[in-house]
Formats: structure tokens, C-alpha cells, sequence
């Protein structure tokens, strides 16, 4: 069986139609019961399907709004409060009283429209007279999964009619995808304390040099044995290792890109895409271009202003011939420090007349390079290893637009 979130509006009003009578004579309990509503000079009276409820002492009423997602402007298209309160108007007339009216489309949810309704219906049950219940195109895709006869019925006859599909995978060519990201993991180990001349080989080098001064309680100006130790290896240390040069930190993301190709025997025009991600990180963002160093730069994936966990693809060329394919500019997740997780990336493509929707999975797989410091302790049942994890601190100066690190990267160990 397909999966029910992929399940595509159908292509015109009649299939739509059909659906709708299908689905409620089985929500309702009443398959033979339920009907297409005649058409007359005057109207149906905001009705295409009634049915007989509650043993059939009542009636129920559908109004089927199929419309195209996108209108040729490519803007999303909307029903109108003015649209429903018409549709309501005309339910008012229809004989016998109606105990329920039924606006289903096939577009979004649209939640200022669902509050409008909502408040509608009340107002109708304190006046008397019929509830009114909104359903978007989720809720056909919710509920169609319940009946297996109608689903099946509307699979065969969304297959006989789809003509437009979509492959979105990574450039790999796979919908799954490994990221490594780089860590520092330091294992801080609690040992009995060393005299310095025994120990001047233990220096953790990884501290700055007052830090290192303060540690081993060394004084610039002695001549202990002790201190001509930590000088001739502080002499040693490599000008990239040096702790008295400044540390910048080496920021990690996982970097991406989206394949899209045109999989369908139809045109897909005017559409975009949007990305929403599922899982345990910090953030996602799209790469943009510097201000200075390359100033035209226009990323097809764009960021939101008030999302940390969504992106959109806004292809340059709307249209999308058969077979063809784009690949977008790149984007990433800021993964959390040291975590490995598994993230799922939920795309939907909107276009003026088709829409679908999937996922694909990003797998955050951490890698460390590995440090051990050695910590003082009085007594041995003190004696422990604590491991933390950080962002790599490597030696380096901060230029206009990038970091010029003074160490290499295969300095570093990663396991």
C-alpha cells in the first residue's frame, strides 16, 4: 500500500466529486445512501452531496471546492471567508433543513479559514440550524488510509491520471546520506599529584601559557630544574601548536545539496520547494554569498527569518521540462556538539497544479580528535577520567570573510 502522504489531489472536478461521495458514504456509515445532488435552473443550493443520517431522520450536506494549488501567478491559491459565507448562504435553502454542511477542498490547510468556520458553526447551532465542518486536502489524507475500499479505489484512480512526479535525492543519487562532522573530546584524568621535576613531561600543552604558569606554579624567574623542563619544550612546540597564539573556533556543519529531477511525461511550472527538518540539532541554513568577495552570489535555497528548522528551494528557472534536472546551491545543519543523531528531512513541492511530498535522511555519524589532560589530586580515591566534548579551537587569525588557520587538518587524529 502507498503511503497516504502522498496521495495527490485529483486532477479535476468530477474525480474530486466522486471522491468526496465515496469517502463520506463511508465516514457517515451510508455507501448506498449517500448521492450527487441534481443541478436545476435554480441551483443546489450550496449542496453537491447530501445523504440520509442518524436512521434517516436527518441530512447531511457536501460542497466540493477542487481547486489548483498555484494561481498562474504562481502565488498559492486560497478559498475566500467570502466563499465560505456564500456556500453557507446557500445551504440555508436547501430541503429538508440540513443537520451538517461539508466544504471540502482539495487545497492547504488554511487555519484563518478553519477559525472562520468554526465561529460560523456556532453561531448556526445557537440559531438553530446546521453544524459546519471545513477539510482540507490532509484530511483526505488522513482518512483515506481508514477505508481501503475507497483508497484503493482512489489509488488505481490517481495512478490513471497522474502524469507529474518529482525525484528529489541527494547529488548521490541515494535518499539517505552520512555526515561526519569534527569534535575535540578531552579526557581530563584525576591522577595523585607529581612533584614537577618527576613530571615536567606530563605538561598538558593544550593550556595557554598562564594557564600552564599557574598549573605547575611556575615562576618566570626561577632556576628550578623543574622550569628548564617546561622551557625547552614550550622552545618546541610548532608555531600552529603554539598556546600563546589566539585559538578560533572551527565551526562544524554539515554541508548539502538536493538533486531535483523532473520524473514525470509533464511540464511542472511555477513551483518551489519547501524543506522542514525532524531531529535532534542545532540549526539549518543555506550558504549566502559575501558581501565583499562575491556579491551577486543568490542561493536557490533560501532561509526563513523565524525558523531554525526549515528551509525553501526557489529554483531560477519556474519550469521544469521532463527528464530535466537543477541542482541547488548548498545548504546545512549545525549539528549539536559531539552528538550523533538521525534526521529526517521532509520536502514538499508546490507548483501551479501539482504537488507532492517525501523524505530523505540525513544520519549525523561525529568524529574526535582525541585530548588528555592530567589533573592533580591528593588522594587516590579521587583518582577519575571525566570526558567532555568541544568545538576544535585551532590556532589561526580571523580574516575579512574566512580564517586563516595556522595548523593543517591532517595535524588532527579522528577516530
Amino acid at each position: 500500500m502507498k503511503s497516504p502522504f502522498n496521495i495527490h489531489p485529483p486532477k479535476n472536478w468530477q474525480d474530486f466529486e466522486t471522491l468526496c461521495l465515496k469517502l463520506w458514504g463511508e465516514i457517515w456509515n451510508i455507501p448506498h445512501e449517500i448521492d450527487f445532488n441534481s443541478d436545476n435552473a435554480q441551483g443546489q443550493h450550496g449542496v453537491d452531496i447530501y445523504g440520509p443520517v442518524n436512521g434517516g431522520k436527518d441530512y447531511n450536506g457536501i460542497q466540493c471546492k477542487n481547486k489548483k494549488l498555484n494561481l498562474i501567478d504562481g502565488s498559492p491559491n486560497r478559498i475566500s471567508i467570502k466563499d465560505i459565507q456564500e456556500e453557507i448562504e446557500k445551504a440555508k435553502l436547501f430541503k429538508p433543513d440540513l443537520n451538517k454542511l461539508v466544504i471540502a477542498t482539495s487545497l492547504p490547510k488554511d487555519q484563518k479559514i478553519e477559525e472562520y468556520v468554526r465561529t460560523q458553526s456556532l453561531q448556526n447551532v445557537e440559531l438553530g440550524l446546521f453544524t459546519i465542518q471545513i477539510c482540507f486536502w490532509d484530511f483526505f489524507e488522513r482518512k483515506l488510509s481508514e477505508f481501503p475500499n475507497v483508497y484503493n479505489w482512489y489509488v488505481k484512480n490517481e495512478d490513471f491520471h497522474q502524469v507529474k512526479s518529482i525525484s528529489v535525492l541527494f547529488p548521490n543519487g541515494q535518499n539517505e546520506i552520512s555526515c561526519f562532522p569534527k569534535f575535540q573530546k578531552t579526557i581530563k584524568k584525576y591522577r595523585i599529584k607529581k612533584e614537577m621535576d618527576s613530571g615536567a613531561d606530563d605538561l598538558d600543552l593544550s593550556l595557554s601559557f598562564n594557564e600552564l604558569l599557574e598549573k605547575y606554579k611556575l615562576d618566570l624567574n626561577t632556576s628550578k630544574p623543574g622550569f628548564k623542563k617546561f622551557n625547552d619544550m614550550f622552545a618546541k612546540i610548532d608555531m600552529s601548536r603554539n598556546p600563546l597564539m589566539p585559538k578560533i573556533k572551527w565551526e562544524q556543519y554539515c554541508w548539502l545539496k538536493l538533486q531535483i529531477t523532473n520524473t514525470g511525461a509533464a511540464v511542472i511550472e511555477d513551483y518551489k520547494i519547501e524543506l522542514e527538518f525532524e531531529g535532534d540539532f542545532i540549526r539549518v541554513g543555506a550558504e549566502k554569498g559575501h558581501f565583499i568577495y562575491n556579491p551577486k552570489y543568490v542561493n536557490t535555497v533560501r532561509e526563513y527569518s523565524n525558523s531554525d528548522d526549515s528551509l525553501i528551494i526557489l529554483p531560477k528557472n519556474r519550469t521544469l521540462v521532463q527528464a530535466d534536472y537543477f541542482t541547488t546551491g548548498n545548504f546545512y545543519i549545525k549539528p549539536k556538539i559531539g552528538e550523533g543523531s538521525v534526521i529526517k528531512m521532509n520536502w514538499k513541492i508546490i507548483s501551479r497544479d501539482f504537488t507532492d511530498s517525501g523524505f530523505l535522511t540525513i544520519i549525523i555519524e561525529p568524529k574526535f580528535h582525541q585530548i588528555v589532560t592530567i589533573e592533580n589530586t591528593d588522594s587516590t580515591l579521587d583518582e577519575k577520567d571525566e570526558v567532555s566534548y568541544q568545538v576544535i579551537e585551532r590556532t589561526g587569525v580571523q580574516q575579512i570573510g574566512y580564517v586563516d588557520y595556522y595548523d593543517k587538518e591532517s595535524d588532527y587524529n579522528f577516530e
